[in-house]
């Protein structure tokens, strides 16, 4: 056998055992990494579960806590005429002359109740 084709064929498995250590290397580089992929992909599906259940939830508390705003508008616009309607059968008691007073309070509940 001619010496040079000794040396290629030295040259060529030189250059094929560096190419299988690298690729080995390589390989357990990348098996190194995997659990960290792995669980970096985990948590970003989990944060993407959450951030979706979340903004509904908030979502859900927004749209009662607008009816409960409203409901207690409504109580405390109650209360206001049940306390006019007080103080005029008050007034109405300690005097006995309040009656166009007693008939506005009467007016004013009832359109509160219809209106409701």
């Amino acid at each position: 056998m001619p010496e040079w084709v000794a040396n290629v064929s030295l040259i060529l498995a030189l250059a094929l055992s560096a190419f299988n250590l690298w690729d080995k290397i390589d390989a357990r580089k990348k098996a190194a990494k995997e659990p960290t992929r792995a669980l970096e992909t985990r948590l970003g599906n989990l944060e993407k579960l959450v951030n979706v259940e979340l903004s509904q939830r908030f979502r859900d508390y927004d749209s009662h806590f607008d009816k409960d705003l409203k409901r207690i508008e409504s109580l405390e616009e109650g209360n206001k005429y049940t306390q006019k309607a007080l103080l005029a059968l008050l007034a109405h008691a300690i005097d006995g002359n309040n009656v166009e007073q007693l008939r506005k309070a009467e007016d004013d509940l009832k359109n509160y109740l219809i209106d409701r």
